[in-house]
């Protein structure tokens, strides 16, 4: 039996989206009859230092990303001879320093699974000097001597090639999986979706939806500043769903200001709500600045649902179906495209497909 140690910041309960990820990653290799070690940070005291759920052999240390960095050798000792590891895989960012210490000190396969690369984007969402210090931060982790540097999309692949110079034998392109089988629009029947709209009072007004966490990547900043005029639009309301962040309270209190009858505020539902929230829309809004898969976009594709997102990063590579394709950052191109998909204007584009138990398999060749 193989056995893999996970090198994750945040895993389970956490809900962020990357956690959601590698959780499907734990089941479908477990069926393969693989070990899964997962050591993490400790980011909430009422969480057990160690459990085993579902197989999967959870440590957690240290309260939060960046003392995890700093995690004690001695529990990595501890959780190395214990289970006999045959290849440890991290993720960016904050995973890659303490899997790269396990790499030097037991000689161990190394895996990296890069989610985002930010490059010069950092002095876009930072101010200058802690734009210095996390790209500083992120040329470092490229310089560890990873086996293989797992990119989530061909986009992400460029700009690790781009900013850090990695050679192509070293990169692999893998997509993340969709949940095709949860994400599906025959999930949600007519009668739930109607239930859902009159619960919320939304009678038969056309219903944008923005449902994610408020970074400043996403572009909602933009969105906030559109929203006066989008609201003003006949027969609409505006749904926000916000998952917590740094950020959430900040964004929250601009929309509150807003106290429009036709914008509802949300701070989080359960996956199965979430499933209904997106049915019961007609279009949702997702103008991101930048994206290295786009978990949201391909969620809302995959329920059949109108897109308006910006035609940057990885976007164009997983969206399909109706989007609208407009010009990231600027409030302006969000209006125009919110009256044109009303007036059931936008692009038609082929389905493309992102299965899960392909994505582990390609992942399994690595190791």
């Amino acid at each position: 039996m193989k056995k893999i140690l996970f090198v994750l910041d945040y895993y389970l309960p956490h809900k962020w989206g990357v956690e959601n990820v590698f959780e499907n990653i734990f089941l479908r290799l477990e069926k393969k009859w693989y070990k899964i070690v997962v050591l993490t940070s400790h980011y909430d005291k009422k969480l057990k230092k160690y459990e085993n759920v579902n197989w999967v052999e959870i440590y957690r240390t240290w309260k939060s990303r960046l003392s995890f960095m700093c995690s004690a050798i001695k529990l990595w000792k501890q959780i190395l001879r214990n289970n006999n590891i045959d290849v440890i895989h991290a993720s960016t960012y904050w995973g890659a320093i303490p899997a790269s210490i396990l790499w030097k000190t037991f000689n161990k396969r190394l895996v990296l699974t890069v989610h985002e690369v930010f490059g010069n984007l950092w002095f876009k969402y930072k101010w200058l000097i802690a734009g210095a210090i996390y790209r500083l931060f992120e040329w470092i982790i490229f310089r560890f001597k990873f086996d293989v540097f797992h990119c989530v999309s061909q986009n992400t692949a460029n700009e690790v090639k781009k900013y850090y110079w990695i050679k192509d034998g070293k990169i692999k392109v893998i997509y993340n999986g969709l949940d095709t089988e949860f994400w599906n629009p025959r999930n949600v029947s007519s009668k739930e979706i109607f239930e859902w709209r009159k619960k919320h009072q939304r009678n038969d007004n056309f219903i944008f939806l923005y449902f994610w966490h408020a970074g400043k990547s996403k572009g909602i900043d933009y969105l906030i500043q559109a929203l006066p005029e989008i609201l003003k639009l006949e027969n609409v309301m505006m749904v926000f769903n916000i998952i917590d962040s740094r950020r959430t309270k900040k964004i929250l209190e601009e929309l509150k200001k807003l106290d429009a009858n036709n914008l509802q505020i949300f701070n989080g539902f359960s996956k199965k709500d979430l499933r209904k929230l997106v049915a019961s829309a007609d279009c949702v809004i997702a103008p991101s600045i930048s994206e290295w898969f786009g978990s949201v976009h391909s969620e809302a594709v995959a329920m059949g649902k109108v897109l308006i997102t910006t035609k940057t990063s990885a976007i164009p590579e997983v969206v399909y179906g109706k989007v609208k394709f407009i010009k990231p950052a600027d409030k302006e191109w969000i209006i125009l495209a919110c009256k044109d998909v009303i007036e059931w204007k936008f692009e038609n584009i082929p389905e493309k497909k992102f299965s899960r138990d392909n994505s582990v398999e390609k992942i399994e060749k690595l190791y």
